[in-house]
């Protein structure tokens, strides 16, 4: 009721105060977070951990889009930043800022790209996004559109998901979903905050909130190593705990995301060995979400994602047993291209995993405290 509440005083209040803040303070709001005059463009802000094979297509499909690129690193163990810098170094004249914020909260990154930001547009970006650079969905058509008008809003731009490789798609979640707000007239008065597992920007309420129907970019959600893709979820399922949590002794183990990490693993997958881990995550990807992206229907890729094919450039790919995706292949992943499974791991039940991750609040009500005990 609340959120309803909020929503249509946003409506009702966006309207009303949209066109005279923008006549009359615009140039009070209208600065960078240091009070400077925002120049015309748009500033990206791009937040990374561990995404060494997808970062390079995210970063080169914004050239041409994005006149200031705000790459921040969180913590990377991997090539991640040192791609960041290359990137900055192969493209002089493009404005790239390189940030290292090791362990932040995805929060307190965003809220170091708005610090950052020097445009009058603020895109908030992801590390697995890759936009189109041709055709009717290009998206410096877009560009060219929000530049001829300056009134503050947010743009909910809608999205293409791939998941896995660039092949398929998830038959459980959307192909094609009506994305987020991500592109946002700047000033300093945004501000991303925690909400749940997620965090989300918070605008003043003479902020008009707009759609875009084009898809102009593509959400390479799964491109990811097996091990990244555990830790995400269970990175999501600990913000969101922790937002919770009321016991202050039990909040205080819970910081300890590596402690937290080692129950999550065990309580779901029934292991902390890391090749197991791997093998029925990967398992159950297979079996509960891969489909096969269909061109004709949900159109074609991006320019970047067409030459990383057309140049064998694909790291991940998707075996079929009878028919069906069975396992999922990372090329880098040199541990794993060899393994055979044990046979706990071929009795591993996926079902009675998908009943643990839907009752995992409970499960961690009940047991965390004995696990902690057991590990102290």
């Amino acid at each position: 009721m609340i959120e309803k509440i909020k929503i249509a005083l946003r409506f009702v209040l966006s309207g009303v105060l949209n066109y005279p803040f923008y006549i009359f303070f615009r140039n009070k709001y209208e600065l960078s977070r240091n009070g400077e005059p925002l120049k015309p463009g748009i500033s990206a802000v791009v937040a990374a951990k561990n995404e060494e094979y997808i970062i390079p297509y995210c970063l080169n499909s914004l050239k041409g889009i994005a006149d200031q690129i705000i790459c921040i690193d969180n913590g990377s163990t991997d090539s991640t930043m040192q791609l960041m810098e290359k990137f900055k170094f192969e493209n002089p004249k493009i404005h790239v800022d390189v940030i290292s914020l090791p362990n932040a909260l995805l929060g307190d990154c965003r809220e170091a790209g708005l610090n950052a930001t020097k445009h009058q547009w603020h895109l908030r970006w992801d590390a697995d996004m890759v936009c189109k650079s041709s055709g009717p969905e290009n998206m410096k058509i877009l560009k060219d559109k929000i530049l001829k008008k300056n009134n503050a809003r947010a743009i909910r731009l809608p999205r293409t998901n791939l998941e896995g490789d660039f092949h398929h798609a998830s038959k459980i979640g959307k192909i094609v979903d009506p994305g987020e707000p991500i592109l946002v007239r700047f000033s300093k008065w945004i501000k991303y905050v925690e909400y749940g597992k997620f965090d989300t920007i918070r605008l003043p309420l003479f902020y008009k909130s707009t759609y875009e129907n084009k898809r102009y970019y593509f959400h390479c959600q799964g491109l990811k190593s097996e091990s990244r893709l555990i830790y995400r979820q269970c990175y999501f399922i600990w913000r969101d705990l922790c937002n919770k949590t009321t016991d202050a002794f039990v909040l205080e183990k819970l910081k300890n995301f590596e402690l937290f990490k080692k129950f999550y693993e065990f309580e779901l997958f029934g292991t902390n060995d890391v090749k197991q881990l791997k093998y029925r995550h990967t398992r159950q990807y297979c079996t509960l979400h891969y489909t096969h992206y269909d061109k004709e229907k949900y159109g074609d890729y991006p320019d970047v994602i067409k030459t990383a094919i057309a140049n064998k450039e694909e790291r991940f790919f998707i075996k079929y047993k009878d028919d069906k995706p069975y396992i999922r292949v990372d090329k880098d992943d040199k541990e794993m291209i060899n393994y055979s499974p044990t046979k706990d791991d071929l009795s591993w039940n996926i079902n009675d995993y998908i009943e643990r991750l839907n009752d995992f609040e409970n499960i961690f009500n009940n047991k965390f405290l004995d696990f902690i005990n057991s590990n102290s």
